[in-house]
């Protein structure tokens, strides 16, 4: 071939090659367009099916948009169905940085995931299993081969997480709105926990959270803090603790929960908090039975595993309680012990419950006995002291010391040991009041004496024994300056009462008496409490009687009650003609010999 026909054949097979190339760019460019057409909804099938496979439930995705120069997936409207038309996870917007080699092997990789608006349900059902952990975590034990899924970095904003615990007979459910939550490390192919931190807005307040989570196995570790929760959004909670339903206050509390792989003992909760005004009420009548200005614990633990919850120390400030008797004699104090509190202490019988210290300070308590004719009220102030070691696993513990004031400002004491907790009421002790108006408690008095109170003072000392069911009490009674009334009830005794007090009364116008009971707590209106006090009486006259009964005649006067005069002779039919005072006195109806003989034999 001539030098010429080479040069003219050289332009054209670069026209053919540039043409080839054309060709080829443009394929690749169509192919390239297609390739990005397509993905989106491959990407779509993919996820939509992946996700089913999961969790079992119905999956949408609105719409999928990719950003191949900056590997970003955004999905609009991912939905993953639940119950009654209710998704167990719903999200605005879903953007992903994505890995690329997710495209072509099994599992998916990101870089980083942001959620907004995202609303996830997390169910724990009653046999212990979460309702995303096959998602979440894996097959976790299923037989089947693991999804791959990981994600380096998680951001959720503007969220709402709803916790639904179906362990209890009735499902409980705390709610969690504005969350703000960042994850890192999540790898579902790993046993190692992902950490995270976060916090969101709870029913007023606000809860902060920073710790360790898997879902394969189930394992959380992390440190909480809560600021100004209404109290009410743990009632659930509360109602296995107490029957006593709150009503008011706000929680502030620093605890440490831990979970599943990360605790030897279930659910374990250790920490401390405070509820800011506190307010309770009877879980039948609904009235208020309870308030304080504060109340706050320390060294709180709670464990699950043959449940336990314990309190260093538990402090009341400016409490106040309501106790009322009513017409049966039953009181309210029951709102205060634990549901089934029958069983606790026993083996695998409920919850034990332990308390190192019970602090209160500024206590007051309303006093209310409405099994009486006349209901009976009184209120008592500036309550301090301590009660220690409080067990629901031991009876007959729990040391309490208690200073105060009654309604008038007499001040009161009680020592002892009684612990409100155990399964059986034991333990022993003193109730002192100093210089009470006896006015206070006409109601009493009127129904066991007979007689209007017009002043006196006492003075009591109480010794209880609580043992086995039944209330074993010495009381020690010292009556002031006391004057009796009219009469409002004869047929409260058939002792000539007013003489009596005469006859008891010592030189400076003091009254002694001793009054052991016993009260079987089942059933306290067996017990007839005239005859208690009648035998007080016949044992102070038994005393009195053994000095001569001139004495007595002399105290009594003869002026008794029914009118008669104690020197009045009634004919005895002795041979003397001279008879001493006291002999006359002795043949008196109402003399003191004859105050004795009725007393003595009165049952």
């Amino acid at each position: 071939m001539s030098h010429s026909h080479r040069r003219a054949a050289r332009p054209a097979r670069k026209r053919r090659a540039g043409i080839a190339l054309v060709v080829l760019a443009a394929l690749t460019l169509l192919l390239l367009v297609a390739w990005l057409w397509a993905l989106p909804a491959y990407v779509d099938q993919r996820l939509s099916r992946t996700l089913a496979e999961r969790t079992g439930r119905q999956v949408t995705i609105d719409d999928v948009a990719i950003t191949p120069w900056r590997s970003r997936l955004t999905l609009e409207g991912l939905s993953i169905a639940g119950q009654d038309d209710t998704a167990v996870f719903a999200g605005r917007r879903v953007v992903a940085i994505l890995d690329w080699h997710s495209l072509f092997a099994p599992g998916w990789r990101f870089e980083r995931v942001d959620l907004e608006a995202p609303r996830l349900q997390m169910i724990w059902h009653s046999g212990g299993e979460w309702n995303l952990a096959r998602l979440l975590g894996g097959d976790e034990g299923g037989g089947g081969e693991t999804m791959p899924l990981r994600v380096a970095r998680l951001n959720v904003s503007d969220g709402r997480l709803d916790w639904i615990n179906r362990r209890p007979d009735e499902p409980l459910t705390l709610t969690l709105e504005n969350l703000d939550l960042e994850a890192r490390g999540y790898d579902n192919t790993a046993q190692r926990p992902f950490g995270l931190r976060g916090e969101a807005d709870w029913n007023g307040g606000t809860l902060e959270g920073e710790g360790e989570m898997g879902f394969s196995p189930w394992t959380v570790d992390v440190d909480l803090t809560a600021e100004q929760v209404a109290l009410t959004t743990l009632s659930g909670y509360l109602a296995h603790v107490v029957r006593a339903q709150p009503a008011a206050g706000t929680l502030d509390a620093r605890i440490r929960l831990r979970a599943g792989r990360a605790s030897d003992a279930g659910t374990r909760v250790r920490g401390r908090g405070q509820v800011a005004g506190l307010e309770m009420r009877d879980p039948e009548s609904d009235d208020p039975i309870a308030r304080a200005e504060r109340f706050a614990v320390e060294g709180l633990t709670f464990v699950s595993a043959q449940p336990r919850l314990t309190a260093e120390r538990v402090t009341l400030e400016a409490p106040w309680l309501k106790v009322v008797i009513d017409e049966g004699l039953d009181t309210n104090l029951d709102a205060w012990r634990p549901p089934q509190s029958s069983n606790a202490g026993s083996e695998g019988g409920g919850m034990r419950y332990a308390i190192d210290t019970l602090a209160v300070e500024q206590g007051a308590v309303a006093f209310s006995d409405r099994h009486l004719p006349r209901p009976f009220e009184l209120d008592f102030s500036a309550l301090t002291g301590e009660w220690r070691q409080i067990s629901s696993a031991r009876e007959g513990d729990g040391r309490l010391s208690l200073e105060g004031r009654v309604a008038d400002g007499s001040p009161l004491r009680i020592e002892g040991a009684f612990d409100p907790l155990g399964k059986a009421m034991q333990g022993n002790l003193n109730l002192h009041f100093e210089r009470l108006q006896l006015g206070t408690f006409a109601p009493y008095l009127r129904a066991f004496g007979g007689y209007a109170i017009e002043q006196g003072q006492a003075t009591l000392d109480l010794d209880y024994r609580l043992e086995q069911g039944r209330l074993q009490a010495r009381n020690h009674l010292v009556l002031r300056q006391l004057q009796l009334g009219e009469e409002v009830d004869a047929s409260a005794t058939d002792l000539p009462l007013k003489t009596l007090v005469g006859v008891l009364k010592s030189d400076d116008g003091v009254i002694e008496l001793d009054i052991p009971m016993r009260l079987p707590l089942d059933n306290p209106g067996s017990v007839d409490f005239g005859s208690v006090a009648g035998q007080a009486i016949r044992e102070a006259l038994e005393n009195l009687v053994s000095s001569p009964l001139e004495t007595l005649s002399e105290v009594a006067g003869g002026d008794g009650e029914d009118g008669s005069d104690a020197d009045n002779d009634s004919g005895t039919g002795q041979t003397s003609g001279a008879r001493s005072d006291a002999e006359a006195t002795d043949s008196d109806e109402d003399g003191p010999a004859a105050l004795y003989e009725r007393a003595r034999t009165r049952q």
